[in-house]
């Protein structure tokens, strides 16, 4: 019997992608919105981006989103292994970090460096939850992960390198 969560995700997983889309697009029609659902995959993550169309009626709030994007991780994990990931977006797939982001990446860091603890960063969307990862996968003298699910996901600051790795989630 194998742990909840573990083993890697695929590299690529279509049917996970095809699962997510479907989820999103019949969850959010159902609630009378009217918006373009598109996918892109990473190795580590689905990326799900809403664009309202012309008219929409309904509202994409931050917490609309946060229980779409746990239902359709919930949903393309139903077993938990190979687990991948569903980020949602609203307003189409962003092309670069957030440099406000990256900055409180870079004073996290420091500050976890110069206390020698671990730093629990909650809460904050997925999307800077990323964003952080990815600013902090080559900084010396720090790693991060994220523990939890859903709303109560939290992001850790970690001073040294686990041993074998540059770094990263």
């Amino acid at each position: 019997m194998s742990e909840r969560g573990s083993g890697p995700p695929p590299a690529q997983a279509p049917e996970k992608v095809e699962a997510a889309l479907a989820f999103c697009r019949t969850l959010l029609g159902k609630l009378g919105a009217d918006v373009t659902v598109e996918a892109r995959e990473t190795a580590e993550a689905i990326g799900i981006a809403l664009t309202p169309r012309p008219g929409n009626a309904v509202e994409l709030t931050s917490a609309l989103v946060e229980a779409v994007q746990v239902l359709a991780t919930r949903v393309v994990n139903p077993q938990g292994e190979g687990r991948k990931v569903v980020n949602v977006e609203v307003g189409g797939f962003p092309d670069e970090a957030d440099p406000v982001a990256v900055a409180m990446a870079q004073r996290l860091a420091a500050a976890a460096r110069r206390m020698n603890q671990v730093l629990a960063i909650a809460p904050i969307s997925a999307r800077e939850r990323r964003q952080i990862h990815v600013a902090l996968v080559e900084a010396e003298g720090v790693s991060t992960r994220s523990d939890g699910e859903g709303l109560f996901r939290t992001l850790l600051i970690v001073p040294g390198k686990p041993p074998g790795r540059a770094g990263g989630p």
